[in-house]
């Protein structure tokens, strides 16, 4: 088996090969399908759609997904596809005056030993597919799931078929049909957050012909325009061919969609009153599509009550964007789960360790969905006298090394920078972090079905 290594960095083999069906070839999906995989069991991925798509926005993948995919052995094949931004900045909407910076590259990389790097979301998928299917993942296309038996277990297809496993992991989004069989007694609605983005790409040779704005392409950042229940989110991606824009406001989309149309005279008369520097970038934007914002409630369970179904990613937490961790925290699940399964002996023990797989990851998920709806109150709050004192309180960078803590410290309201926030976010090792529950639970003698 490529890549082995030992327990605790990402490649432990697992005692018995389990036969696993995960639905959804989505980052998350596939994600899981290579630590499975790498881990030494038969893995079989059902998609719907008929093949990758290239419609997506840019996305962020922070330190703490970056040490995992450096594990996975991606980084040569990331590298030519990714921007190493400097910093990210949080600017004034109207002027661009700069509220507060993160640094990145080479603080942030120093500090925890791994890059902040952006890329397309359809090269981020397609890496992980191929490497997927490199390592002899199953990848069925064209395969909609529409139920799950979660105690045989098993999976329908729309065409009738059946697919049985050992087990069934529902890597399916927001929209999870999966999720309906975990809880076929509950209706599970997404919150609908009273935000929806537009989400455009520039060309590199319209920004780097106009003297205006080219400085966005060669002096990377990821740049946040923040005002008042809006903000624009922007950086280049593809190595410098693509300038990335996401902008957030108040409005209405389908959920769980990526390619509603969106108008470009309704997005232009949106961020009208916005720098006149990202205005001009919009202007140069030839389409848009739009996307609905919304995370999940936390969920009474992420297993079945058979203990053989178990959800992740946007499944299990889907959030709102403004951590930028959605997909990272759907790369942690696929790792945890993974290094979980790696101390089953018998089909017997895999409802005890699904229940372990969540106790680590569901603290966690939740915490980062919260901070995830605040950051968006503090980049959206109203001028005034709390605005004033955010942009005081953005101005000082409080971060510190060998600081970790779940909760921010109170100085920094970016909590990116908070330096009680920022180690537990981007320093977190999730195969040490998962291993160390494990031998812990083992050793006490308290692993219970």
């Amino acid at each position: 088996m490529p890549g082995i290594i030992s327990k605790g960095d990402g490649g432990v083999r697992s005692h018995i090969s389990l036969r696993i069906i995960i639905c959804g070839a989505g980052l998350g999906g596939l994600g899981a399908a290579i630590a499975l995989r790498r881990s030494g069991h038969e893995v079989v991925v059902l998609e719907g759609a008929s093949h990758l798509s290239e419609i997506g926005a840019g996305i962020q993948i922070p330190p703490n997904s970056t040490r995992i995919l450096e594990v996975y052995g991606l980084a040569e094949k990331l590298q030519q596809w990714v921007e190493r931004p400097k910093n990210i900045a949080l600017k004034r909407y109207a002027t661009g005056q700069v509220l507060g910076m993160t640094p990145l590259d080479p603080r942030l990389t120093k500090a925890y030993g791994y890059p902040y790097l952006l890329i397309h979301r359809a090269d981020y998928q397609r890496i992980l597919f191929e490497e997927a299917k490199a390592l002899g993942v199953e990848v069925h296309m064209s395969t909609r799931v529409v139920s799950v038996d979660t105690v045989a277990p098993f999976v329908t297809t729309g065409t009738g078929q059946r697919f049985a496993a050992d087990l069934v992991v529902g890597a399916d989004g927001i929209r999870s049909k999966v999720r309906d069989s975990v809880f076929p007694d509950q209706l599970i609605e997404p919150n609908s957050s009273s935000n929806c983005a537009f989400r455009a790409i520039v060309p590199s040779q319209d920004m780097l012909s106009d003297s205006e704005v080219a400085h966005l392409m060669s002096d990377v950042n990821a740049n946040s325009w923040i005002g008042y229940q809006r903000h624009i989110m922007a950086y280049p991606i593809r190595q410098g061919t693509m300038y990335n824009i996401v902008m957030s406001h108040p409005g209405q989309a389908a959920s769980g969609k990526w390619n509603e149309p969106g108008n470009l005279d309704e997005m232009k008369a949106t961020f009208a009153d916005f720098d006149p520097i990202i205005k001009r970038v919009l202007g140069k934007v030839k389409g848009c599509l739009k996307w609905k914002l919304a995370d999940l409630p936390p969920l009474p369970s992420w297993v079945s009550e058979s203990g053989r179904v178990v959800l992740i990613g946007d499944a299990a937490h889907a959030m709102v964007p403004y951590m930028a961790q959605g997909a990272s925290m759907a790369i942690e699940d696929g790792a945890a789960l993974a290094e979980c399964l790696s101390r089953v002996e018998t089909q017997e023990d895999i409802p005890r360790y699904l229940r372990v797989f969540e106790n680590v990851r569901k603290p966690r998920c939740e915490r980062i969905q919260e901070c995830s709806r605040l950051n968006g109150d503090m980049w959206h709050m109203a001028d005034g006298p709390a605005q004033e004192e955010r942009d005081k309180a953005l101005k000082g960078d409080d971060f510190q090394e060998g600081l970790t803590s779940t909760e921010p410290n109170g100085k920094n309201p970016n909590l990116w920078s908070d330096k009680g926030f920022q180690p537990w976010l981007f320093g977190h090792n999730v195969f040490t972090e998962t291993s160390k529950v494990l031998d812990e639970i083992e050793q006490k003698g308290r692993l219970q079905p």
